[in-house]
């Protein structure tokens, strides 16, 4: 049972390592005015090169941010149910004993919400 539990664990901490992984990525990401000076100083770009690449950096931004949004909400989805399932499995206690193991976990792979 005790080997059952630990690999529970192990599966859930997979889980939510990629939703913590990128939230970091996200909040580390630099400005995109600092990016786009950048680009435009190292390529020389004129003021309507400069204009037009910054919308099609931007555009990508919110493409890429939709993809990411979904797949969080997927991964969140697939937590859900992995919880429900879990529920089914284990007593209120052993869920709690989880759930606190789950925080720490979380707390360790996401130092930015402590």
């Amino acid at each position: 049972m005790q080997k059952e539990t630990i690999s529970l664990i192990l599966i859930l901490c997979i889980l939510i390592y990629p939703i913590s992984a990128l939230a970091q990525k996200q909040n580390s990401a630099p400005d995109s005015k600092e990016v786009i000076n950048r680009i435009s100083k190292e390529l020389g770009l004129n003021d309507t090169q400069k204009s037009k690449v910054e919308a099609i950096l931007d555009n990508e931004k919110k493409k890429v941010e939709a993809v990411f949004n979904e797949e969080r909400k997927k991964l969140q989805q697939i937590q859900e149910v992995t919880r429900t399932n879990l529920q089914a499995v284990l007593t209120p206690e052993q869920m709690e004993k989880l759930d606190i193991k789950m925080r720490e976990q979380s707390s360790k792979n996401n130092p930015q919400k402590k």
